[in-house]
């Protein structure tokens, strides 16, 4: 399954998300990634899948729930633009769908012109932020050696000289990270080079790939706001879940769990839509884990890698 939802996003509302690359495969292995350590660390580009199955399962998503999307969001379960098939999908949404269409990268291959051309067509480009200087980038984001802080940054600059659309920054707060005033204040510089339309002050609200990874103090985020501005999406996301092209409670949350981990809150709720109760029975067989993050338990596939975390 390439395409998934509505689900519900603090920043795209109910959101269609397609994942055009294969699990955990990414530039980066960023310390607070929900999805746990990167599998395959790479940045180069490949057609992973056939685009005209891809594009059909965004097509059988989408005609089930007209009406109730937002925006057809690419994502992946890591980072989207290593797939070489992104600009040709999104042109075909563009074509054949009336909701605006975003991608949500780390901005690491913007660099590359074939990625900055792929994305014009989009209506936002959601790119992370996170980091001001060469030692933070590497410890927090653990890119593939080759990929350089300036070459990056140079690449989301020369990126958003060129874009038609709207360019959205995505600030995510590590504590004890990027979080020390100055940090904060050399990235501000950055991103006004940039001139985003939105700005979003995030922080790890779901399992994170290292135990050490926390959520900083209230005072901290309210900090980062004031400097700036923009949303606080600090907060749990709300809303329900798209089930409707799913057909057991077993299928719903093995699907969602791997891009989007569940609060068992949410996954006992999806039993309760099939009228299932197989969570239980999920867990049991050892195909998936609960795990304990911000007091609060977690469903997550058992072959995600994340550091030693509290399991329960």
């Amino acid at each position: 399954m390439y395409a998934y939802g509505p689900v519900p996003s603090r920043r795209f509302g109910r959101s269609v998300g397609v994942s055009p690359i294969p699990e955990k495969t990414c530039s980066y292995s960023c310390v607070y990634c929900q999805l746990g350590r990167t599998k395959t660390l790479t940045t180069k580009r490949h057609s992973f899948f056939p685009k005209e199955a891809v594009f059909a399962d965004i097509e059988k998503v989408v005609r089930a729930n007209e009406g109730k999307i937002d925006y057809i969001t690419f994502v992946g379960d890591g980072e989207p633009t290593l797939s070489l098939d992104l600009g040709a999908l999104i042109h075909e949404c563009k074509q054949n769908f009336p909701y605006k269409v975003a991608v949500i990268t780390n901005g690491s291959l913007l660099w590359m012109e074939d990625v900055r051309q792929d994305l014009r067509e989009a209506d936002v480009v959601n790119i992370t932020m996170a980091t001001s200087d060469p030692d933070t980038f590497k410890g927090m984001h653990r890119p593939l050696g080759s990929l350089r802080f300036e070459q990056v940054w140079q690449g989301i600059q020369q990126f958003a000289a060129e874009f038609k659309g709207q360019i959205w920054a995505e600030i995510m707060l590590v504590d004890m990270v990027n979080t020390d005033t100055e940090a904060m204040k050399s990235l501000k510089t950055l991103i006004d080079s940039v001139h985003p339309e939105r700005t979003y002050v995030m922080a790890p609200t779901r399992p994170p790939a290292e135990p050490w990874v926390h959520m900083p103090r209230p005072e901290t985020i309210l900090e980062a706001l004031a400097l700036f501005g923009g949303e606080n999406v600090t907060q749990l996301e709300e809303g329900s879940f798209g089930l409707d092209e799913f057909h057991s409670a077993v299928e719903a949350i093995s699907e969602i769990c791997r891009r989007h981990p569940l609060r068992i809150a949410q996954a006992r709720t999806i039993e309760a839509y099939f009228a299932q109760r197989t969570l239980d029975r999920l867990i049991a067989s050892g195909k998936f884990k609960i795990i304990s993050y911000q007091n609060r338990k977690y469903v997550l596939p058992s072959e995600f890698v994340f550091g030693k975390q509290e399991q329960s």
